[in-house]
């Protein structure tokens, strides 16, 4: 009697080691959402980090440049400067401190290092993702308006490249080669910024993380990444290499870099992997998904209108008070 053949035991080479384009970003706020909401800020869904992310999608959805007073104007009316309830759920320290000197008529930058840049500056990772050159100016300009620590604005040039590269299926060293060139494109366009010869060595940071590439725990990213959990830049690389492999179950990376950075350093990751992977359900329910594909859609394909799409400051107000608790 003949054996009767088994199955080849999986292996390292079994698994995929490309990935094809996925709606060039599309699902990008919709991982974006999925990490804040992992991350616990607020505990019954997503927070303000995903809230601003939405708000400068819309502004970039509508007109395709970025309006920096036209932002600021948007995010005064989530903070209920014409007499309504504020929105903004469990924002960080920093934004808080933003919003307030904003609401004062005193629209100026903090000086506190922050991962609030990174996260805002994914949007324009998927909005400028054919220009490069246009993505580095337009996040640090982004950056500039809230931050003054250079490495602050820095992890967001560098969150920014991150997910551009994954609109195009980018991941492991490529991922990490096409952030490396577009922070070489930054080279001296932070002047000013406290501490900025720290940036000097960035191209550098980055290429360390090369033989790293394929790090599952946040542990080992962190640490591959400098070991700095109260730097933005350091935490966010360390983001950026759990976010770099293709994984058989996308969350994983989202899961560790929450458990590391919390609701924005899940955020940034989210942004990168949902960029890459598409539109799709993720393992944690929130609120308003299909709203996030939407934008998501919207910002890549157009059309570059937002009239038709619900008000963010309506969408929120009615999660914080609708009639019924919960999401429905």
């Amino acid at each position: 009697m003949s054996e009767v053949s088994q199955p080849p035991k999986e292996t390292a080479h079994d698994e995929a080691l490309f990935t094809v384009v996925a709606g060039e970003g599309d699902g990008f706020l919709l991982g974006l959402a999925a990490g804040d909401t992992a991350g616990g800020a607020w505990d019954l869904g997503y927070s303000a980090t995903t809230e601003q992310a939405t708000v400068i999608a819309y502004e970039l959805i509508a007109d395709g440049i970025l309006d920096l007073d036209r932002v600021v104007t948007a995010l005064l009316e989530m903070e209920g400067i014409e007499e309504r309830e504020p929105v903004f759920r469990a924002e960080s320290p920093e934004f808080r401190a933003w919003l307030d000197r904003a609401r004062s008529g005193n629209v100026a930058a903090g000086l506190e290092p922050s991962l609030d840049a990174a996260v805002r500056a994914t949007v324009l990772g998927v909005a400028f993702r054919r220009d490069p050159a246009g993505l580095v100016s337009e996040t640090i300009a982004l950056g500039r308006l809230f931050h003054e620590d250079a490495g602050t604005v820095a992890a967001g040039v560098v969150a920014a490249a991150a997910v551009a590269a994954s609109c195009f299926a980018q991941s492991g060293l490529d991922l990490l080669a096409g952030v490396g060139e577009t922070v070489e494109l930054a080279s001296g366009k932070m002047a000013g910024l406290r501490d900025s010869a720290r940036l000097e060595s960035l191209p550098g940071e980055v290429r360390v993380l090369i033989p790293h590439v394929g790090v599952a725990s946040a542990e080992e990213a962190i640490a591959a990444a400098g070991g700095d959990r109260s730097d933005p830049l350091q935490m966010v690389l360390a983001g950026v290499l759990l976010a770099a492999p293709v994984a058989p179950r996308h969350h994983v990376a989202i899961s560790e870099a929450a458990g590391l950075g919390a609701s924005r350093l899940g955020a940034v990751v989210g942004a990168i992997v949902g960029a890459r992977v598409g539109i799709r359900a993720w393992p944690w329910a929130f609120a308003n998904d299909t709203w996030f594909a939407e934008i998501g859609r919207r910002l890549v394909r157009g059309p570059n209108e937002t009239r038709d799409l619900p008000i963010p400051y309506a969408v929120e107000q009615h999660l914080m008070s609708g009639g019924r608790p919960g999401f429905h």
